[in-house]
């Protein structure tokens, strides 16, 4: 059976700090991902448009693979299967990924899909992590990985890298990318997976990623991801876990 008749199955792989979808196309609504997103069609075009401020809704677009930077308001529709890759913010950087890498990564998820890692996926777009710069944000970060629901605000963080809260935003969102709440909501999101993955349903993998309710989870999953929680599991998706690393320090170790 060629692949072209193979239906895709949906499944969801939980990195360290990186994620990958792949399955059936979804129907998404407009969404603000946290994460940059390398969205691949794996059988026909699919469509997408970005929003500005200034300039409002772009115009459709088709397209087999693109970038979505993080923190930016777009709109995707598919028909066929997809896959998403879910960048890590401090280990992947924001360095652009070529066109060529971009097509080989494409046609390795296509060959593979139904037994390809999220190591191998990320590494077929040549997406290799980057040491961090800053140890004290590192040494944050991993604490954040570990325990996404363990801080109750930016203070407790700045303390541990021993910086003023002011400092630490500046230095937070210079080495990662993205403000510290925007980053610890996107590590909550993976312990809700984790947490399911264990056999635990949404209310209780909602409480111990911190969220306040279901209620609370399923509004801030919608706003991530263009769909309810609820709706992904009803689609009988498998989620894999991959083996947890220690981060990367500034030296190496």
């Amino acid at each position: 059976m060629s692949f072209q008749e193979t239906p895709v199955l949906p499944r969801i792989c939980v990195g360290p700090a990186r994620a990958m979808y792949i399955g059936p196309g979804l129907a998404l609504e407009p969404h603000l991902n946290v994460a940059t997103t390398v969205a691949v069609s794996l059988k026909d075009d699919f469509s997408f448009r970005t929003r500005s401020r200034k300039k409002g809704w772009s115009d459709w677009q088709k397209s087999t693979v693109t970038i979505i930077p993080s923190e930016t308001l777009h709109h995707l529709m598919s028909i066929g299967p997809m896959a998403f890759l879910y960048l890590d913010p401090l280990g992947d950087g924001r360095v652009p990924i070529s066109l060529e890498n971009l097509e080989a990564g494409r046609l390795r998820l296509i060959e593979q899909c139904a037994s390809i890692g999220i190591q191998a996926a990320f590494e077929g777009f040549g997406l290799l992590e980057r040491k961090p710069v800053d140890a004290r944000i590192a040494r944050v970060v991993r604490e954040i990985d570990r325990q996404p629901h363990a801080f109750q605000s930016m203070q407790n963080a700045a303390e541990m890298a021993c910086l003023s809260p002011s400092r630490f935003r500046a230095r937070f969102s210079k080495e990662v990318g993205l403000p510290f709440r925007r980053y610890r909501l996107w590590r909550r999101m993976a312990c809700v997976m984790r947490a399911i993955s264990a056999g635990h349903n949404l209310t209780d993998a909602a409480l111990q990623a911190g969220f306040a309710s279901s209620a609370h989870l399923s509004s801030a999953f919608k706003q991530m991801f263009g769909l309810s929680a609820s709706n992904v599991l009803a689609m009988g998706v498998s989620i894999d876990i991959a083996e947890e690393s220690e981060r990367l320090s500034p030296n190496g170790s």
